[in-house]
This record gives structure tokens, sequence and C-alpha cells, in this order.
């Protein structure tokens, strides 16, 4: 019995060590959206089954950014996450990615970030509201940046602004793109948080927290000792995801079903301690 009671004790202690957010609370984060409102919505009302089989618990929703662009309806798609926002701004979180960055700046009439962002999907975007890229590329960057500020209105385009660039609950940081390795989480560049690639995937530090983040797509949610990947590319794969977090435990909701209700963590672990009783029978 003294080594099924070690053994059940590393048990605990090892899952004490494992990564969680605040207590009390659930999380799902969303991966890149662009443009996919019939994702969004499938995914809300899965994620809605899916918490209410898990017991009542304040619960918070983190969308990682990238509403826009290369899916067809931008438009619509920020009309609606905005007005979850604004009506629960403490449960439905609203990062920036890089794509409304573009947009950002192509409003203000930058002409780089305005042939980066029409290279990029935003002719996707254009056609949302109703405006034809092919005369829009004809203007000067001036006379786009007003086409662009009536398309969407100035309340959007300031709402957008105000969007954070990331969100932080107990060991898990929450961003668009990811980190720069080496440096602390409060003292990340924005520029960073919502553009960088291969300098953050490669490295296999730890972070003083569980990056999850989107930006970089993937035919399958990434899982390291260091981030979470949950851009699954959905406005071509017709898969958008999320990663569930609760305790020590995480799991994967995605409209293509393939991850519903798969334990991340726990299960490795309950599957370890059960040997260990056997072993001690």
């Amino acid at each position: 019995m003294t080594g099924i009671s070690s053994r059940v004790r590393a048990f605990f202690v090892r899952e004490r060590a494992l990564p969680k957010p605040a207590d009390g609370e659930r999380l799902y984060a969303i991966g890149d959206l662009h443009g996919r409102l019939d994702l969004f919505r499938a995914l809300i009302k899965q994620l809605e089954t899916d918490a209410a089989g898990r017991g009542r618990i304040p619960t918070r929703i983190i969308v990682l950014g990238d509403l826009i662009d290369r899916g067809p309806h931008s438009r619509d798609l920020l009309g609606l996450i905005k007005r979850m926002q604004l009506q629960n701004a403490d449960r439905f979180v609203v990062l920036c990615g890089n794509h409304e960055e573009m947009l950002l700046a192509s409003a203000d009439g930058n002409a780089s970030a305005q042939r980066l962002w029409l290279e990029n999907g935003g002719d996707a975007t254009l056609r949302s509201y109703g405006l034809d890229p092919a005369e829009f590329v004809e203007l000067t960057p001036e006379h786009r940046a007003g086409v662009l500020w009536r398309a969407t209105g100035a309340e959007m385009l300031v709402w957008l602004a105000g969007l954070p660039v990331h969100f932080r609950s107990g060991d898990y940081f929450f961003c668009h793109a990811g980190i720069r390795p080496g440096i602390p989480l409060d003292k990340q560049r924005r520029e960073d948080l919502l553009w960088i690639r291969q300098d953050f995937l490669s490295s296999n530090r730890l972070h003083g927290a569980v990056v999850v983040h989107g930006h970089s797509e993937a035919s399958d949610v990434e899982v390291k000792a260091n981030r979470i990947n949950v851009d699954t590319a959905a406005y071509r794969t017709g898969q958008l995801t999320a990663v569930g977090l609760q305790g020590p435990y995480r799991w994967f909701i995605s409209t293509a079903q393939r991850y519903l209700n798969r334990a991340d963590l726990d299960a490795a672990l309950e599957g370890r301690l059960r040997k260990a009783a056997q072993r001690g029978q």
C-alpha cells in the first residue's frame, strides 16, 4: 500500500503543478475568425452546450483577434461581436489582431498598410461593405481612408482601436500572434503581440505563462509546453476551434467536432493513476 500511496501523492502533486486559469472561472479562447460569421455562430452554440454540461461557474469567452478579411461576412461579424462585447464586456473579451491593425492603419491613410491589407484578404472586407476592390485601389491613399471611414463608421473604428492586445488569467496569457521570447510578459511590444511568428513558434523557452494564440495557421491545434495555437484556418477549412480551460484541465471544441469533449491533460494523468492502482492490487 505504501507504493500506491506514494504514486497517488505524486499524481496530485503533478496535478497541482499543471497550468490553471484564475480560480473560480472557466475560459474559452476562440481562434481566428476571418469573416466566418456562420462558423462563429455555430461555435458559440457549441460552447453554450459544453458549458451547460460542465456545471455552473463564471465563464469568460476570449476572441483572439483577426475578426475580419478573407471570409465573406466581415461586416456582419464585426457588428455582432461588437454588440456582444459591449453587452457583457467582463465576460466577452475581444483582442485585436494584425488584420484589425491593418484596417485601422488603412483608415488612417497609410498607403503601405493599405497595400498590405488588400494583399492579405482586405478585399473580402471591402466586398462585405458593398465596395468594389478594383475601384478602391484606383483611389489615392487619402481617398481610400475616407471611403473606409464612411463605410465602417467612426464608432466601429474607434471600438476597434480600443481593443486590448492581451489578456491574462492565472497561468495563461492570451494574445493574437505570440510573444517575444525572453521579454517579460508585461514588457511585450504591441507589434510582437500582433505580428510575431517564427521567433515565437520555434522557441522552447517557458514564458512565465502558457501563451494561447492564433495568427499562424495550422492543420490541427498545436499544444506545446509553452503555448497553445488554435488557428485552424477557419476561413478556408470550415474548422473554427476553441480551447476550454478550467482548473488543471483543457479541452478543445471545433465546428468540425473533431475535438468535442476531448480532454488534453487529465486523461494521461488519470490513466497513470489507474495503472498505479492496478499494479498495487
